[in-house]
């Protein structure tokens, strides 16, 4: 792999208006805080965590979909946070998204010709024939056919419809495509099937992914690394074989703990880590480290100081008692 990234992160900040109060002003959400990866062209970085960490918007801060409160996104070498119209759209065909839901994510009144298409419309100026052929040579890249082209969305089935937003997503050639629960609202049989599209597309194109998910099966069949996040924060960072052979966080083991094992035998031995204590209020974030409320290891100083990212056992982890594993 190349040493020089394709996407880079550093201390990503997104903050949300918080509620009207009746007198003064509400104190910002901070949702996303201090967040830093990188990608190489061709990897796949999993990014994990439950409902509500903040993945989601972590992909639409880089995306710049939602403007960052601070840090830095770079994309190919180039900051982009700082770019506005013109030069942010140019810049956008580097980097792509699968959104999560295949039925709302293409217009239902256009042809594929024209979702698939538009794009290579405003970005490369295709027009008529010559759009269309490239429309065509994109649906069979991802297992169509060019028969598709004067369809609508409602007559493809919901993998079909999430191998015309692949499609799409590829259709300038990005050097990053976010992928954002791309398989989660599909069938387990659908969901291999597009993760498999996934795979062959990034040996064939050296494509990159930022792969979003709840589910660590599909994370760990598809990623090279793998970040959890936890409470806006990200708590390890590892080769996908060290966090789910060797996780150093114990947010990380009790994630893995609650995967379900196809041995009923092995299921019902096997130690689980079950997490207790309350989720930390998002207005009034502890000061200390946010998961200190639920951890069996907690100490005075995971409630007073936030640990840093350190090296542990060949991953990256942001805990003062890492796992010994």
């Amino acid at each position: 792999m190349s040493q020089q990234p394709v996407l880079e992160v550093t201390g990503l900040e997104v903050n949300f208006a918080g509620k009207k109060k009746a007198f003064g002003r509400a104190a910002p959400i901070r949702a996303v805080k201090g967040v830093s990866f990188s990608i190489q062209p061709g990897e796949t970085l999993g990014l994990v965590g439950e409902s509500g960490s903040g993945k989601s918007t972590v992909a639409r801060a880089v995306m710049q979909l939602i403007e960052p409160a601070a840090g830095e996104v770079l994309l190919k070498g180039r900051e982009i946070t700082a770019l506005r119209g013109k030069e942010l759209r140019v810049t956008r065909r580097d980097i792509q998204m699968v959104f999560q839901d295949p039925y709302s994510s293409l217009d239902p009144s256009m042809l594929i010709a024209d979702s698939v298409g538009e794009a290579l419309e405003v970005h490369d100026g295709l027009r008529g024939h010559e759009r269309d052929a490239r429309v065509a040579e994109l649906l069979e890249l991802v297992g169509l056919s060019s028969h598709h082209l004067e369809r609508y969305p409602y007559e493809f089935s919901g993998g079909q419809r999430q191998r015309i937003a692949i499609a799409r997503a590829l259709a300038l050639n990005p050097a990053v495509v976010v992928c954002d629960e791309a398989v989660s609202a599909l069938d387990v049989s659908t969901q291999n099937q597009i993760i498999g599209l996934l795979e062959g597309l990034r040996e064939k194109l050296n494509v990159a992914y930022l792969f979003i998910s709840h589910d660590l099966a599909v994370v760990r069949h598809i990623s090279d690394r793998v970040a959890v996040m936890y409470f806006g924060h990200l708590v390890e960072v590892g080769e996908v074989s060290q966090i789910f052979e060797r996780p150093a966080h114990p947010y990380t083991r009790a994630l893995l703990s609650a995967i379900p094992i196809a041995d009923p035998l092995r299921q019902r031995s096997r130690k689980t880590a079950m997490l207790t204590g309350e989720i930390p209020d998002i207005v009034n974030p502890p000061s200390g480290c946010p998961f200190a409320s639920r951890c069996e290891f907690a100490s005075g100083m995971c409630r007073e100081q936030m640990p840093e990212f350190r090296e542990h056992n060949g991953s990256s982890v942001a805990c003062h008692h890492p796992l010994q594993t």
